[in-house]
């Protein structure tokens, strides 16, 4: 990695200092849930109970409280957990003094409904709609305490999102013409007390999503505990794009324009440059009540936001990762920093041995939407004139002979998965078919299993060995069609099998396995109980360069380790037979996993490694949790932005740090930007959040910079998209594969073996 430019690094991180090295307590031995429960209940408000590594930990918050247990003296450089709990404890008590309702404990969570921090209210207010000001848009704070941060040091991590709240009920909504049908509605759960300190809406829960109207009942589908419910016993539940319907209809011709300013006004809040003002303003309320006590003899300083421009604040240091190289030959003769910019030159990087010249494909669509498509077909094979980034056209650009395209158009609805799958037999029946294309539309997007034309036609054309790309009908439409055509063309030729680029990466001395295991979760409807499905890919380095391997695996959750330890075996086997591995050669296994590894999952690696190590000299691994589930935001106030890329006077990312910088966490963290300013969507995008690399304690390999490194260069890795991933292709292809084959699941004569034969060398997932 290197220390190219001067960014000027900040996090909304506020790191800690303790007014003594030492505290005193007590410490009870412990029992059971219940035991630690009743003294939380019995000492609240004296001390703060918790459970630590020797007991249930109680510690006296003031000189007369009486001493709970064997006295113990705790001292905070030791016991960073139990300190950190006392410090959280602290916050909740002046969050509460402040007069604020939690939303949750854990994290800290709480709305701001004070007057002015409404983002709606002036919108409505300046055109006097005052019968919308039951709308609301809060802000919402997380204070999460943490025992490492970006300063090496404990700290304060400070969250911000928006709270969207509709406080009519759905009766009122009806009267108002609103149409819910569909919309998902919260009710109150009586089954859970409700403490004072509570937010008033936390005790609302969705039960459901509206499937008809009967008198003032509403009807529910996708219910588990309730069919039917009376109207004024329910709200809507506030997703953004719900609130946004509720607000343009009830505002009538100015509707439009508000979500907009309203969409602005978001932006202002949790864009870059506001969530850093934000978390500058509420840093400030903080430290003006410190110092908070938080044990008998015992208080803790807050200090300013980690980077910021606070005086005082502590500096950031960092690593910066080098933009990956993309290679377009064996030889290594072509290369380019741009995918694009190589495959123009230079063609894919098997072309000289890539051996479906003349690709066969089939087009399945509703006749209805013939024209379109074939005019879509014909820029995807043949280029779009003066389409500046898609001039070439698959053929062109892949180095292709004479790709022959056959339409199969059918008539019927296009919902109706029963006339798509007699179409793609019919396209099966025709002859010998390299590649599918199935065009749907945004209308079967809630399908599911042999309801969704999407699935039914996946299961019909790989059942057969036949690799599919799905393209919507909407996207058919578009004016613009040049990067959607690219990464469309990008797709295909990967699930043809052909090898579009590699990556130039240096040649580790270890033979190295890169192993991502990813997950969704696979459900008939969002409340219904779901399967967790696990995928598992296998990247691996030969011969300096990144490769995906022909592992494509999906395991139920239960099933996974023993899944995974079989995969790893077989495709350990065929490796080393492929690059003939010798006796004293080292091997080297790093894993991408989806969330925290637990014992089960580590004792299947470990019984690998126990194999292998009797067959090679030296067998190290690695696992890496790779996560965005946090609320660490990383800003670069040296940063701009974009070029040409203005809403209203701000460029596009401004504050945004470039992708590639890292910010160690302590020595098994580390903070990394993988989204910077010209990887944004538009100028109202948010702070993109900083991947989080964890690695677990089993590891035997631990270097950080060398994984950190590696994990940045996978997000380049895609052959879904010309342009690179928020996360690493080994655990963004994980989920992929997760999800469609759990949903084929539940698609009828559906034999998951194809995609380890027919399809081995397809990347039938992208």
């Amino acid at each position: 990695m290197s220390r190219t430019g001067s960014p000027r690094l900040a996090f909304n991180f506020m790191p800690v200092a303790f007014s003594a090295a030492k505290f005193e307590g007590g410490l009870v031995e412990f029992e059971s849930s219940e035991q630690l429960n009743s003294l939380r209940a019995e000492l609240a408000g004296t001390h703060v109970v918790s459970r630590s590594r020797e007991g249930i930990a109680c510690v006296p918050l003031s000189a007369d409280a009486d001493l709970r247990g064997t006295p113990t003296t705790f001292f905070t450089r030791e016991f960073q957990p139990l300190t950190m709990r006392l410090v959280q404890e602290a916050l909740l008590r002046l969050v509460l003094d402040w007069h604020y309702e939690l939303r949750r404990h854990k994290p800290l969570t709480f709305v701001s409904r004070r007057p002015g921090r409404d983002l709606l209210a002036p919108i409505l207010g300046a055109r006097g709609l005052d019968m919308l000001q039951r709308l609301h848009v809060y802000p919402q704070y997380v204070l999460d305490s943490k025992v490492m941060g970006p300063s090496g040091r404990p700290g304060v991590v400070i969250g911000l999102k928006t709270r969207y709240e509709i406080d009519m009920t759905v009766a009122e909504l009806l009267e108002r013409g609103i149409d819910v049908n569909g919309l998902y509605v919260l009710a109150e759960d009586d089954t859970t007390p409700q403490l004072p300190h509570m937010d008033r809406y936390a005790s609302r829960r969705t039960i459901g999503a509206i499937d008809s109207i009967d008198g003032c009942e509403l009807v529910l589908r996708d219910a588990p505990s309730v069919a039917r419910i009376e109207a004024d016993r329910t709200w809507l539940e506030c997703r953004r794009e719900t609130f946004a319907m509720v607000l343009s209809t009830l505002a009538g011709a100015d509707g439009t324009q508000i979500v907009k300013e309203l969409e602005q006004a978001t932006f202002d809040l949790l864009g870059a440059l506001g969530r850093y003002h934000k978390t500058q303003e509420l840093a400030g309320s903080l430290q003006r009540h410190c110092p908070l006590t938080i044990a008998r003899d015992l208080t803790v300083t807050l200090e300013p936001p980690i980077g910021s421009d606070s005086e005082g604040a502590r500096s950031v240091e960092w690593i910066r990762c080098d933009t990956p190289t993309f290679q377009f030959d064996q030889a290594g003769d072509k290369k380019e920093r741009s995918v694009g910019r190589g495959l123009d030159a230079y063609g894919p990087f098997d072309a000289e041995f890539f051996a479906r010249k003349n690709p066969r494909i089939a087009v399945v669509m509703p006749r209805q939407h013939k024209g379109i498509i074939e005019n879509f077909m014909s820029k995807f094979l043949g280029g779009i004139p003066n389409g500046h980034t898609y001039n070439q056209g698959f053929a062109r650009m892949y180095h292709l002979g004479n790709p022959h395209v056959t339409m199969f158009p059918f008539d019927g609805l296009p919902t109706d998965a029963s006339a798509y799958r007699d179409a793609c037999r019919e396209a099966l029946a025709s002859g010998d078919i390299d590649l599918a294309f199935v065009f749907t539309s945004d209308a079967q997007k809630h399908l599911t299993g042999d309801a969704s034309p999407y699935l039914v036609s996946k299961s019909t054309f790989m059942g057969q060995g036949v690799p599919v790309q799905e393209v919507r009908i909407e996207t058919a439409r578009l004016s613009k069609l040049a990067d959607p055509l690219n990464s469309i063309a990008l797709a295909c030729y990967s699930k043809l099998g052909g090898i579009p680029f590699v990556i130039a990466a240096p040649r580790a001395l270890a033979h190295e396995l890169v192993i991502g295991i990813g997950s969704a979760h696979v459900n008939a409807g969002r409340l219904t109980p779901s399967e967790r499905v696990v995928g598992i890919t296998t990247v691996f380095n030969a011969d300096g360069n990144y490769l995906l391997s022909n592992t494509s695996r999906e395991a139920d959750y239960k099933d996974y380790p023993r899944e995974l330890l079989r995969s790893l075996t077989d495709c350990i086997n065929d490796i080393k037979d492929r690059n003939a591995w010798q006796k004293g050669d080292e091997v080297r296994l790093v894993f991408h996993v989806f969330k925290p590894l637990k014992d089960i999952e580590t004792t299947a690696v470990k019984q690998l490694v126990e194999r292998l190590t009797s067959q090679y000299a030296n067998v190290e691994f690695a696992f890496v949790h790779v996560s965005t589930e946090h609320e660490w935001v990383m800003f670069d106030r040296a940063s701009t932005g974009t070029a040409g890329n203005r809403s209203q006077g701000q460029a596009k990312g401004y504050y945004v740090p470039h992708s590639g910088y890292a910010v160690p966490i302590g020595s098994r963290e580390v903070l990394l930007a993988t989204t910077g300013p010209w990887d944004m969507k538009n100028p109202l995008h948010g702070a993109p959040k900083p991947l989080s690399l964890k690695l677990h304690r089993e590891s035997t390999f631990t270097d950080m910079e060398y994984l950190t490194r590696q994990a940045f260069r996978f997000t380049a890795m895609s052959w879904r998209r010309m342009y690179p991933s928020s996360k690493p292709v080994t655990i963004s292809y994980s989920d992929l594969i997760a999800d469609l084959l759990g949903h084929l699941r539940h698609v009828r004569n559906w034999n998951a073996d194809i995609i380890t034969t027919k399809l081995r060398s397809s990347r039938w997932f992208l």
